[in-house]
């Protein structure tokens, strides 16, 4: 081959190994309706797998699905040892059948070998991300899973007179803007193929709160303002103690309900009511103000 003729070639090669989405959706399984999105794993950035994931969250809710918050997911498994090291995380070493039943969900989204790849070669160029979804039961079936790669290619002509405007295209290759638009053509084109689902009311909320009690102790940095409440075992607890705000409270082993939080200020300190806040799978909150 001419070897003027090599730039044209790989790009038509590369240009050859991008494909449509690569999706199966099993008519014989039941379509879920509550759904927990787990990381994602994979040799890509976790900040990119994060971002991957947050979206694929929204626009599963937009097909008519209800997955629970991605943060709620985490603690669920964080507490029962199955997220230690999120940027190793491995699905396949997940119970599933003992994870949906923990996160009280019909399926959880699984998604694997999420990566991000650069080509560039003379003043041809390729910025590519991918992975593989599926949508399993309790019995690790997927009723929807879907494989595709979206890529963006660039190349020039020798001769074509663009060379200063592909060279400025290839300063900005692979920055996070680049990257983050290639994650949103990935989800938009994925979750494209999952059937829409007529949408259905989220589940009774099981937030509450009661009992809520609030102490201050002095120790040597001032004094320790230590909270606590019962709420449902599984929500997610958290206190706002003005201008802290979203304190952690956990839960207490061997007293299910009861969650208790704490915070060191000056001695003295003074300021808004300390407001307790038990939130839901679902993103729904209840208040609790300590002194009503």
């Amino acid at each position: 081959m001419n070897p003027a003729a090599w730039p044209a070639a790989l790009l038509l090669a590369t240009l050859a190994s991008c494909g449509a989405v690569s999706s199966r959706v099993r008519s014989d399984l039941p379509a879920p309706h509550t759904i927990a999105v787990l990381p994602f794993a994979g040799s890509a950035e976790l900040a990119v797998r994060d971002s991957t994931r947050l979206l694929v969250h929204t626009r599963l809710r937009e097909r008519g699905l209800l997955p629970v918050e991605c943060a709620w997911v985490d603690r669920i498994l964080s507490e029962r040892g199955w997220l230690g090291d999120q940027a190793k995380f491995d699905p396949s070493k997940l119970p599933l059948a003992e994870v949906s039943m923990a996160l009280g969900v019909d399926a959880v989204v699984v998604g694997r070998d999420f990566d991000e790849s650069r080509f560039n070669l003379f003043l041809i160029r390729r910025h590519a991300f991918g992975g593989s979804l599926a949508m399993q039961n309790a019995d690790g079936d997927a009723w929807w899973s879907a494989q595709h790669r979206a890529s963006n290619l660039g190349g020039l002509l020798l001769a074509s007179g663009q060379v200063i405007t592909e060279i400025q295209a290839q300063s900005a290759h692979g920055t996070p803007i680049a990257t983050l638009a290639l994650v949103d053509e990935f989800v938009e084109d994925a979750i494209a193929t999952v059937p829409v689902q007529p949408s259905v009311e989220p589940p009774p909320t099981m937030a509450e709160l009661r009992d809520l009690r609030v102490e201050r102790v002095a120790n040597a940095h001032g004094e320790r303002v230590l909270v606590e409440a019962h709420a449902d075992a599984r929500a997610s607890v958290t206190f706002d103690l003005p201008p802290w705000r979203s304190v952690p409270m956990v839960a207490v082993p061997g007293h299910s309900g009861l969650f208790r939080g704490a915070h060191d200020v000056e001695a003295g300190t003074t300021g808004a009511p300390i407001v307790v806040i038990a939130r839901d799978a679902f993103g729904r909150e209840v208040r609790l103000e300590a002194g009503r």
